[in-house]
């Protein structure tokens, strides 16, 4: 493939175009004579065009590469120009780029780590288009780069924000984050969010329990992607754990099955962090330090497509009051892409600890019923926690076609003492042990429910409500393998001329087979008062296969021991890790 004969860095002048400092974003419309330089080397014959993806360390395109509508991961060499387009452009240690580089619509992480020779220009506003016959074309009628919640502010830009960012869910139903996010151009942006959270499942009704808030300030510092200080202060639910599901896939059973895969409680308070990422490596540092108060999260109930009639899952007990905590995780990513890896390693290591604050457990009675008074006036004081996982994943080429798959996960107490149960663990389910029952593996949690103690009314008042006494484990350990292999099948159900538009790369079907094994048990490291029959939960295992078609992968497992499963068929959204 050739170089484009009329390379970015000389066309933008000739069209009149300012010249950014290299590097530099730039806030506001975006020039027409940009727009212009842009379509031209999309639309060029000798341009490799792409929807996103990567470029692996070790390729070399001898030619221009324009990406549309999706991000880019270089790893490797572009001999000629390289055009991003309303995605971001994640530079690896290694990558070069012979011609200009420019992005738009996006931003650009590990700018350091990179050989960028013809200079690199950043645009935050994107590009409007579409796509008739092959081609991409402006939209008519507007004006390039028009943004219907984007502002101009001179020293960066404004954006208001519509969006749900975690699962519909039982608690909140559907969480929408509603507000403004400014962030100032340069190497280094100043970003402001302010948002409110508003529950679904509230409806009309804008009480201070139905109604959160998440604000942030974050200052980067270093250059692009290099290290942040950021602060937060908060009113949310957060799921305890993520279980190995993507939000959509927990959405979607939680609305169309009427099965929550996940358990949460209420955080409120603030936080402070710093992260730090050295250029030319793919070593991430984060640590933050928490003030918070803790409670535990009622049930209450979202609309959803299955039975109406079903009870929902009791949520565990939280361990309730104060807590001042430390956090910090170390990570190694060397994989060529987060999404769909085939080579490198991700290993991370996470510790948590309460330094300060008081938690403990409402009472809790097993032989309560729900129209009885709470018999018990006491509260279970917790010891302070400290926990600490560590996550260890190889993906390794086998062949042009295939891969291997290895994790190995740790994730428990510190100090040989119970957890407050929001940190506690748990495994079993499609997520982690798929042939097993979800939450097999949570050292009797949810042997029997319990009613509590919890919420709060106007007054004081507190509701008597089910409950499972704790969450899951002290102690747990995941092994998980698979092999990948791909069929010699490939194409796009969708016509022709629908191939080439912004939806068209998620049709794009390259079915994937694999073989999978999984391993896990947990540990129970003393008896909670308040919290039932806890004991260890043994070692189950489970053996299967799956096909993936594009975006969607259909799974078939089966249990090596213990007969509480039986065979399980199941659909993924996402690769299982």
């Amino acid at each position: 493939m050739r170089v484009s004969a009329l390379p970015l860095v000389l066309l933008l002048p000739l069209l009149g175009a300012p010249a950014p400092t290299a590097g530099q974003a730039i806030a506001g419309p975006l020039p027409e004579s940009v727009a212009e330089a842009a379509y031209e080397l999309l639309n060029a014959d000798d341009s490799f065009r792409l929807e996103g993806g990567r470029i692996p360390a070790g390729t070399r395109v001898e030619g221009s590469v324009a990406v549309l509508g999706g991000s880019l991961e270089l790893g490797g060499a572009i001999a000629g120009t390289l055009l991003v387009v309303n995605g971001d452009l994640e530079l690896l240690a290694g990558a070069e780029v012979g011609g200009p580089a420019l992005v738009i619509g996006g931003a650009v992480l590990g700018e350091d780590r990179a050989t960028l020779e013809g200079g690199l220009d950043v645009y935050s506003t994107p590009l409007r288009y579409r796509i008739e016959n092959g081609r991409v074309e402006p939209v008519q009628g507007a004006g390039v780069g028009d943004g219907l919640l984007d502002s101009d502010l001179g020293f960066g830009q404004a954006r208001l924000s519509i969006r749900s960012t975690s699962a519909y869910n039982r608690v909140e139903g559907l969480p929408v984050r509603f507000g403004g996010i400014v962030r100032t151009a340069g190497r280094n942006p100043l970003t402001l969010e302010a948002s409110g959270i508003w529950r679904s499942v509230s409806g009309l009704t804008l009480g201070s329990d139905h109604l959160g808030h998440d604000f942030g300030l974050a200052q980067a510092i270093g250059g692009r992607g290099t290290a942040e200080i950021a602060v937060r202060a908060y009113d949310e639910y957060v799921a305890i754990e993520e279980r190995g599901l993507s939000d959509v896939e927990a959405s979607l059973a939680t609305f169309l099955l009427r099965e929550d895969l996940r358990d949460y409680y209420r955080r409120r308070g603030w936080s402070v962090s710093a992260r730090l990422q050295p250029a030319r490596t793919p070593v991430e540092l984060t640590v933050q330090y928490r003030r918070e108060d803790h409670q535990t999260a009622p049930v209450e109930g979202p609309w959803t497509l299955g039975d109406a009639e079903a009870p929902w899952r009791p949520l565990p007990l939280a361990g309730e009051g104060q807590s001042r905590s430390l956090e910090g995780e170390l990570r190694w990513d060397s994989r060529d892409d987060p999404s769909f890896p085939a080579d490198g390693w991700l290993v991370s290591l996470g510790l948590r600890a309460q330094v300060g604050g008081v938690l403990s457990l409402p009472p809790a009675d097993h032989g309560l019923t729900a129209g009885e008074a709470d018999r018990g006036s006491g509260r279970y004081r917790l010891p302070r926690f400290s926990a600490g996982t560590l996550d260890i994943r190889r993906y390794a080429r086998v062949g042009p076609g295939s891969r291997l798959k290895l994790r190995a996960f740790v994730g428990g107490a510190i100090e040989p003492v119970a957890l407050a149960p929001q940190v506690q663990f748990a495994l079993g389910g499609e997520g982690t042990l798929p042939a097993h029952p979800r939450f097999s593996v949570d050292c009797g949690a949810r042997t029997r429910s319990a009613y509590a103690l919890t919420g709060a009314e106007e007054g004081g008042r507190r509701t008597l409500v089910p409950v499972f006494p704790s969450y899951g484990c002290d102690r747990i350990v995941l092994f998980q393998t698979e092999f990948q292999g791909g069929l010699p099948l490939a194409g796009n159900p969708l016509p022709d001329n629908w191939q080439d538009s912004e939806l068209g790369p998620l049709f794009n079907i390259r079915p994937v087979w694999a073989v999978f094994l999984n391993a896990g048990r947990g540990w129970a490291l003393e008896q909670l008062s308040q919290a039932g029959d806890r004991s260890d939960s043994p070692t189950r295992a489970d053996i299967g296969v799956g096909l993936f078609l594009g975006p969607v992968g259909a799974y078939w497992s089966y249990p090596l021991n213990r007969s509480d499963g039986g065979p399980n068929f199941f659909l993924r959204l996402q690769q299982r890790f």
